[in-house]
């Protein structure tokens, strides 16, 4: 309950002239809800007395044109809520987004991504039910109760206490109800699983069971899961029909009581105390079950909270303030293992500077990645570090990591945008319309404004690594260390040749340190080194070793 008190108060503290605007509607709403019972109780006095038709009629129009203005309220105040509530899970999926993109991708990883998926999109509109809706709506209900006490109280004290414990015992009742119908439902939803799997299960066994006489088998497991099912289903509906009832005979019996008592005489013992009293204890009833009610929903909610707070506090990865520019990168002693206890890295210890070209090798799974993966900073090290001129790599601030190492790698996803907007965004710098149709056509590309559809799956393979290309001749200028995987492969031979011309050009220059991992590039580029990756394990080989052609 802290936290989602926590929750609101921040919602609160962030949003204030929403929340106000929605507390001064419901202010609102209490009023006209506890103005009704002495209104009408008014207004039968003086119909009685006066005997006029007149009066009756001009009593139900004004009535009329009241609650007709209670609905537009409503209305308005829920809309209030929309805005107040709609505001804050803006903010807080935003933070969320925020924590992920800045936390170590090895701490996110451990979430599962279909977790943290379901956080953001079904835990946080959770968010938004309890605190756009639920607890305001408690505070209104909250509200309504109060006043309509109060005004009952200064009208007949003796009688304002009995509606009051009528009430609570009520709000028992409708309490216990609850709990007894939840946990009987979640029974009768379990069942409901047990046999969608079995459904499942059918579908994919169906080629057994046409060819291998299973049919019996799986037809009695039916037979048997639906009997199941219906016989927690009959004990489900009999708690449910039983707890209704017993509530609304409740609320029937006492409005009986209520009815009776107000005829005696020393009640009041007149149509408008009955009228009142009546239509004041069906408010704080009606009243106090939503209360109940809200407080139910909001407390089933509280694992959504939790859920949410997991990702807005995820450690940041890059925790100093350094920016560069840096001209060495040293690995010390650095190890990495996977969750599940694969180690992928195993001891690595190099130093690469600016003017270094060189070459990852090494097969499928043998640390290439996790390399790059540590050089990022996506993930850190089990034992040792990575250095940048000397510094540990988390005394950086990520815009400084993110604009000074460039990563490119085969399987990138590209965003749902048009060719140029997608690189005027991976870029950071907005591209005019002719500069944008220059590099498309230079690269080959239509110039048609087609949009990126799928991250990139509805594009050919070579569409998608041209677009990379582009990316890289964009950015290259202010990375001082590059990245690139597989860039070349599936590129037609005149576009491979481009890239590699573009890597030739830029090691000559010698300010920029290349990492390439190419299976296609033969002796075609000047590497100083290879760095050769096997179980985990890193071999050095200097240029000589490699007979490497500059």
């Amino acid at each position: 309950m802290n936290l989602i008190l926590r929750y609101f108060k921040e919602a609160v503290r962030r949003f204030p002239r929403q929340f106000l605007a929605s507390m001064a509607l419901i202010l609102v709403i209490t009023a006209m809800d506890t103005f009704v019972p002495w209104g009408l109780r008014q207004y039968i006095d003086q119909v009685s007395r006066r005997d006029d038709y007149a009066v009756l009629a001009l009593g139900i129009g004004f009535f009329a044109c009241y609650l007709l203005v209670k609905v537009f309220i409503k209305i308005a105040w829920y809309l209030s809520l929309d805005r107040f509530g709609g505001a804050y899970i803006e903010e807080l999926s935003l933070s969320a987004e925020r924590s992920m993109a800045e936390a170590s991708y090895a701490d996110v990883e451990r979430l599962d991504p279909a977790v943290v998926r379901n956080i953001l999109y079904t835990d946080i509109f959770n968010v938004f039910r309890v605190i756009g809706h639920a607890a305001p709506s408690m505070l209104g209900a909250l509200a309504v109760v109060l006043a309509a006490l109060g005004i009952s109280f200064f009208c007949e004290p003796r009688m304002t206490v009995l509606i009051l414990l009528a009430a609570a015992f009520g709000l028992l009742l409708s309490w216990l109800s609850r709990k007894v119908l939840s946990r009987t439902a979640g029974r009768t939803n379990a069942k409901m699983k047990v046999h969608d799997a079995w459904c499942t299960q059918f579908v994919e066994m169906l080629p057994l069971i046409q060819t291998g006489g299973l049919l019996d088998y799986y037809q009695g497991k039916t037979s048997a899961n639906l009997r199941d099912f219906i016989d927690t289903a009959i004990r489900e509906d009999w708690h449910t029909i039983f707890w209704t009832e017993l509530l609304s005979g409740y609320h029937t019996l006492f409005s009986i009581a209520l009815s009776a008592l107000l005829a005696i005489p020393a009640a009041g013992n007149s149509v408008a105390n009955l009228m009142f009293f009546t239509m004041v204890s069906s408010l704080i009833m009606d009243q106090s079950r939503l209360l109940e009610s809200h407080f139910q929903q909001v407390m089933k909610m509280h694992v959504s909270f939790a859920h949410v707070e997991v990702l807005r506090t995820l450690p940041k990865r890059q925790t100093g303030d350094g920016t560069g520019p840096f001209s060495s990168v040293t690995f010390r002693d650095a190890a990495l293992t996977y969750p599940g206890g694969a180690a992928a890295l195993k001891h690595i210890n190099c130093t690469m500077e600016r003017g270094d070209c060189i070459r990852l090798s090494g097969p499928n799974g043998s640390g290439k990645s996790s390399f790059i993966k540590l050089l990022t900073g996506l993930y850190p090290p089990d034992a040792g570090e990575v250095l940048l001129d000397g510094i540990p790599l988390p005394c950086y601030r990520q815009e400084a990591l993110e604009r000074q190492i460039l990563s490119i790698s085969q399987d990138e996803r590209l965003l749902n945008e048009t060719f140029q907007d997608y690189l005027s965004l991976i870029s950071g710098h907005p591209l005019e319309d002719e500069q944008a149709r220059a590099l498309l056509r230079q690269a080959g590309l239509p110039e048609d404004g087609r949009t990126i559809r799928d991250n990139g799956g509805s594009l050919s393979v070579g569409q998608r690594k041209k677009l990379l290309l582009l990316k890289l001749r964009l950015r290259l200028e202010e990375a001082p260390v590059v990245i690139l995987d597989e860039l070349t492969a599936g590129l037609d031979a005149e576009t491979a040749g481009q890239v590699f011309a573009l890597i030739r050009e830029t090691a000559a220059a010698g300010d920029k340190l290349l990492l390439v991992i190419d299976h296609t590039c033969g002796d075609e580029l000047p590497f100083t080194r290879e760095f050769h990756f096997e179980n985990g394990e890193l071999h050095i080989s200097e240029p000589q070793e490699r007979n490497v052609t500059p």
